[in-house]
């Protein structure tokens, strides 16, 4: 266990993820709860860290990593041996896990639910395009509804009864996705619901919207 991680980044999605990883592995951390357009990551100091001025931001020692899914893949890779986490065994072990968590982070975040946050929940800072928002919205739903089926094979996650990184980042992906108002296939509920539950990512959302911790 490293005494030695500190995490910048807080309220967000991206955020709450790492925070996740971090309470599945059982580290110990410090927090710097920033957010996003609020200025605090335009400083000198955050930049120094992170020159893109995005959250989140990972410290360990003298490694510094952005970009959540690089990070949440680094954590359970670092520190998951001797934990209950899945870490991939084999060479297609890991393809399946690269996988799920592209489809997540590209076909759902990226490309969709991105859109849909910038042009209806931010317009004063992107603009409005309701054309696009919709049109993002279909896509993520034909997607998510594409996936269902695979995803009522999870028994519960998608490597059996270990959490992944990949399970971090495609639940965390589907929340996000209802959030919006993406409608849910039953499987895809059921999923997000039994991962959602775990006392990890519980601790990991109450501490995500701590603007007062440290």
């Amino acid at each position: 266990m490293s005494d030695g991680i500190i995490l910048w980044g807080a309220i967000s999605v991206r955020a709450l993820r790492v925070h996740w990883a971090l309470h599945e592995l059982g580290l110990d951390y410090q927090f710097r709860p920033i957010q996003s357009r609020s200025g605090e990551t335009l400083t000198a100091e955050y930049t120094d860290h992170n020159p893109k001025q995005k959250i989140p931001c990972l410290q360990d020692g003298d490694f510094t990593l952005t970009e959540s899914p690089a990070i949440v893949n680094y954590l359970f890779n670092a520190y998951g041996e001797g934990t209950d986490a899945h870490l991939s065994q084999s060479v297609e072990d890991q393809a399946r896990a690269d996988e799920w968590s592209y489809f997540a982070m590209m076909e759902m975040d990226a490309h969709a639910l991105y859109v849909i946050r910038r042009h209806k929940f931010l317009p004063e800072i992107y603009g409005e395009a309701p054309v696009a928002v919709a049109s993002a919205a279909e896509y993520c739903l034909k997607q998510i509804n594409a996936v269902a089926p695979a995803v009522a094979e999870f028994d519960p996650y998608i490597f059996g009864e270990q959490i992944s990184a990949a399970d971090i980042l495609l639940a965390t992906t589907i929340d996000f996705a209802e959030r919006y108002g993406v409608e849910l296939p039953p499987s895809c509920r059921a999923y997000r619901d039994h991962a959602c539950a775990r006392p990890a990512f519980q601790a990991a959302k109450i501490r995500n919207e701590d603007l007062n911790a440290s």
